[in-house]
């Protein structure tokens, strides 16, 4: 490896590749997209899907098959060593420029063991990524059972670094394989919040203009700018919360009407209000991303988008003929704190939270906290910081800087130092969580 000028070179290997469905799958393909954005050279290699294909990596290979139920009926047939010796020729070929080779599942599932064994011998530095153990599942009694010559089985492989994808797996890992815990780093699973809700690129860029990408927590206000929705209680329960929730963000979304001169007044008082609290940056109306004469930027979709990333929907009106917004966040299941006027009552049926409606900006902001740290959204909300890709690709770069540290791949004392491969996280953070 050239040490001086260039950044590792990664193998990302599994069975099959996406598009092939699976849940492995799926963690490979997030791992790959989170690793090439931030800086990484990234090959996958598998038998079967958009990959470097090797057609014997792939578990329903009809050689690998043959082999596979051999040795589950406890036969080791003679095809075995030489499978794997081809198999370890093609993994040489395709990972000859490569400087790790981080294989999902393969030393620890029953899938294609000619293929473990070829793994185990490669000279290049190797991370086992653990989803699954065959050793702690009953439907691979027939394989646990069959006395390995190989070591594939009970035992760790011998210069390969194992990462398990929770505690539970380290455990068992520790339990089944002897291997000191310590040495066994638990990276867990992750998810890309906007793109499981599926948020599109519109409503994405929306949310990063308006500064609120980052929000934590994200309130959301889908209300037209009129002086009967009462906006202005908006942003004085943002200055009452932004003590106790310092990364707050407040998005109001509605347009305010042209034809309209009171409207175009109120919404002057509102950025007047906004500046002498100094909240310009924490509560953000969506109308301001026109520009001067433009169209609206928010459509239907994209409101629907963000009520999916909220973590509470205000509606301050002081009258509504129905309420809308009350629907929406109950389809959306996202919490609902609004005034207490009839309508509402009417509409909701006891399923939001509601503040008096004279209530003042103090006192909607102790409703509004009192919801955040409810159970349900407290749940949601560590779920998002603890698992957001954007978290984990931190644990995931660490994983390989020690690795290749390890390996030999990567002398500390040189420019390519491991806060060089750590670096990046933060560009990817908006993409990926």
């Amino acid at each position: 490896m050239d040490r001086t000028s260039r950044r590792p070179r990664l193998a990302v290997l599994h069975y099959t590749a996406p598009p092939v469905t699976g849940g492995v799958e799926a963690i490979l393909e997030a791992h790959t997209r989170l690793l090439r954005r931030a800086g990484y050279d990234v090959r996958v290699v598998a038998g079967r899907g958009d990959a470097h294909i090797i057609p014997e990596l792939d578990s329903t290979h009809p050689e690998v098959l043959a082999v596979t139920r051999a040795l589950q009926a406890g036969v080791v047939p003679a095809t075995f060593s030489r499978l794997a010796d081809r198999i370890e020729g093609r993994l040489r070929d395709a990972l000859r420029d490569r400087d790790l080779v981080i294989a999902h599942n393969v030393l620890t599932m029953p899938f294609n063991l000619p293929l473990a064994a070829a793994l185990r011998r490669l000279p290049l530095p190797r991370v086992a990524w653990t989803h699954d153990l065959v050793w702690t599942n009953s439907a691979y009694v027939p394989f646990q059972r069959v006395d390995w010559p190989w070591g594939l089985t009970g035992r760790a492989a011998p210069g390969v670094r194992y990462v398990a994808i929770s505690h539970t797996r380290r455990r068992e890992m520790v339990e089944t394989m002897g291997i000191d815990p310590d040495a066994v780093p638990v990276v867990p699973n992750g998810i890309d919040v906007l793109e499981f809700g599926d948020v599109g690129q519109h409503a994405r860029d929306l949310l990063r203009r308006a500064g609120a990408a980052p929000a934590d927590p994200l309130l959301l206000v889908p209300q037209r700018v009129t002086a009967r929705k009462r906006l202005q209680l908006a942003i004085e329960t943002a200055a009452a919360l932004v003590p106790r929730w310092p990364d707050l963000r407040v998005v109001v979304t509605g347009p305010v009407d042209p034809h309209h001169l009171a409207c175009r007044r109120y919404a002057d008082k509102l950025l007047e209000l906004r500046a002498r609290l100094g909240l310009d940056h924490v509560v953000r109306f969506l109308y301001e991303l026109a520009g001067e004469g433009g169209c609206h930027p928010v459509c239907l979709a994209d409101v629907a988008q963000l009520y999916r990333v909220s973590d509470v929907v205000m509606i301050p009106s002081e009258s509504e003929g129905f309420g809308l917004p009350l629907l929406e966040a109950a389809v959306a299941r996202v919490p609902l704190v609004c005034s207490d006027i009839p309508v509402f009552r009417e509409v909701a049926d006891g399923g939001v939270e509601l503040f008096p409606r004279h209530a003042n900006g103090e006192e909607i902001a102790a409703v509004v906290d009192r919801v955040l740290r409810s159970r349900s959204v407290r749940h949601r909300r560590s779920i998002m910081e603890r698992y957001a890709w954007s978290e984990v690709l931190t644990s995931i770069r660490g994983v390989i800087a020690e690795a290749l540290l390890e390996g030999g791949r990567l002398c500390p004392e040189s420019p390519v130092r491991e806060d060089e491969l750590l670096m990046a996280a933060d560009g990817v953070t908006a993409a990926a969580s």
